[in-house]
């Protein structure tokens, strides 16, 4: 997926039930483009990101197995990160209430339109 395309995968991703807004990164930690929570540091919070992806995805290769998808449950609110390819990720900030299965069914359509 190029950058040029990150605008039309927000603009779905957010209207996806559930969803409360979406970002882009990059696996370096680097802001592209989205909504990140207000008050939030988007340098900061793309950095953050990036580290809990990265440390996932290093369990996963410790296990031979491959990460899907990192979330982080909050009391109210629940963060999804995915890839988006090797340069790329994704975070989606989601009502605890959402099926991540089937948002998450919704938001990888978006990605391979």
């Amino acid at each position: 997926m190029d950058e040029k395309d990150f605008e039309r995968l927000l603009i779905s991703a957010s209207a996806v039930d559930d969803v409360i807004s979406a970002y882009v990164c990059s696996r370096a930690g680097a802001y592209i483009d989205g909504v990140t929570p207000k008050m939030a540091d988007r340098g900061m919070y793309s950095a953050i990101t990036s580290l809990a992806f990265g440390t996932a995805e290093q369990v996963g290769h410790e296990m031979n197995d491959n990460l899907q998808h990192v979330s982080l449950n909050f009391s109210e609110k629940r963060l999804l990160i995915i890839s988006l390819g090797s340069r790329h990720l994704m975070g989606i900030l989601v009502e605890q209430k959402a099926n991540v299965d089937e948002l998450l069914y919704k938001v990888r359509a978006l990605i391979t339109e």
